[in-house]
């Protein structure tokens, strides 16, 4: 039985891991600050934040500034005139704009009556989306940046202000996905649900969340085009967004550097990389989890290895940052192909015992991997007739690790370089793959 269960979580791992619902949405807050001068070098925040608008009434412009202080009168009352000059919001049915409340009950203004000075640009949001959805998006061409285009403001107000589950239209080839910023207006319920694949995430914005630090922050999630997604009704308050389009724009390559403005519990594998730590069936003693890139990164260069991790791109940066917030010891390291079937069901190994008894499979197969990227080894060692990978790896700076492996390579480096001798002297080469090594603690029950 348990042998079973370790099975079908290492399956459901796998199977997510390898799939687009790994990083179909994102999502973070930003603390909203008065102070120029950060606290620590890593935290983040953004000043208030104005919005400003044309007044139906007059021919002023209104302004409005987030938090919104329900003490101040002058805010209240320029909250119900925001409200008040907001017209019904419609939805794309068959090619046409429909307003039909029994679908959805909200209310919008277009971005040509209003602007704002928030920039998601400026608090590093846009480089959080680049590197973690961008590409896995279709049609990824490798150097492309992310465009986010302001769309609409739009408000759920109580009572039943909501919007029921639907598919977006793209505005265009390029656009890949949606960016909605909840700017900080109490309020309860109008819960933003993300679909994809049968796998949700759930992103409460008001007031009745668990954290009062949610009144004076800014908060937002995006996603794919083609995820379902739903606002639940709204029962106290205002719920106000602000929502941008994202396109795939020419970009200039990498994006570089751990993202504040995302927080990691509200990616999709963080639930299930939580859940699979804290079952018992799951590595009970610890070990060596391995998963291989699934983009190619320069590892094997000096350059390319002192940008790791900070250059992971989609499911790579998303299993590097749900498994460190975890708690779990995580490096990316060179996974050495050795181009035989040992490697994936230890019929070859060269330093195991003939007496040793086969290990179960839940601690994993033997693979050679490297103590860390950035370096091609060249020697003289091995490539006699008769001689063993072992005596050339006894070169290279690694070790044989048994590790439980989630998925395969996808891309190598050339890494190693060893003599060959026969009729004449040669060179052969060996290659590495990229790949996460995490070392999992043995399980404790709580």
């Amino acid at each position: 039985m348990t042998h079973r269960l370790y099975h079908s979580i290492i399956e459901e791992l796998s199977s997510f891991i390898g799939s687009k619902s790994a990083t179909f949405v994102c999502g973070g807050r930003v603390p909203i600050s008065n102070s120029e001068v950060h606290e620590a070098a890593d935290t983040l925040s953004t000043p208030p934040v104005t919005i400003r608008w044309d007044s139906q009434s007059t021919s002023a412009v209104s302004k409005l500034v987030f938090p919104i202080d329900d003490s101040n009168p002058d805010q209240k009352a320029s909250l119900l005139k925001l409200v008040d000059n907001c017209q019904p919001a419609s939805f794309g049915y068959k090619g046409e704009d429909v307003i039909d409340e029994s679908y959805r009950k909200a209310t919008k203004l277009d971005c040509t009556t209003f602007s704002t000075d928030f920039c998601p640009y400026k608090l590093g949001i846009i480089d959080t989306i680049a590197q973690m959805l961008l590409p896995n998006a279709r049609d990824y061409l490798g150097t492309q940046g992310v465009r986010a285009e302001l769309y609409k403001l739009n408000i759920y107000g109580a009572p039943s202000g909501f919007f029921k589950a639907h598919v977006d239209t793209p505005r265009s080839t390029t656009q890949f996905g949606s960016l909605v910023v909840c700017l900080p207006c109490e309020h309860e319920g109008g819960q933003l649900v993300v679909r994809h694949a049968g796998n949700s995430t759930t992103f409460d914005w008001g007031a009745s969340g668990s954290d009062g630090k949610k009144k004076t922050a800014v908060q937002w999630a995006a996603f794919y085009s083609d995820c379902e997604h739903e606002v639940l009704e709204v029962t106290k308050g205002h719920r106000i967004t602000l929502t941008y389009n994202l396109f795939a724009a020419p970009g200039v390559g990498d994006l570089a550097g751990n993202s504040p403005a995302m927080d990691v519990k509200q990616l999709p594998l963080f639930k299930k990389i939580r859940d699979a730590l804290q079952d018992e069936n799951f590595m009970p003693k610890g070990g060596y989890l391995g998963v291989f890139c699934q983009h190619a990164y320069a590892h094997s260069t000096k350059e390319g290895a002192k940008a790791l991790p900070t250059v992971l791109k989609g499911v790579d940066m998303a299993v590097y940052s749900v498994f460190k917030r975890l708690g779990q010891r995580v490096k990316v390291r060179p996974v050495f192909d050795l181009d035989n079937p040992g490697l994936w069901n230890d019929e070859y190994d060269d330093t195991q015992d003939e007496d040793e008894d086969q290990e179960s499979e839940e601690n994993g197969v033997k693979a050679f991997v490297g103590n860390s990227c950035g370096q091609i080894v060249v020697t003289d060692a091995g490539g006699y007739e008769g001689s063993s990978n072992d005596e050339i790896l006894r070169a290279a700076p690694g070790d044989w690790l048994r590790v439980v492996w989630l998925n395969r390579p996808s891309s190598t480096n050339m890494s190693f370089v060893h003599m060959t001798y026969g009729n004449q002297a040669g060179v052969n080469e060996v290659y590495t793959s990229a790949a996460l090594i995490i070392t999992i603690s043995p399980f404790k029950d709580s």
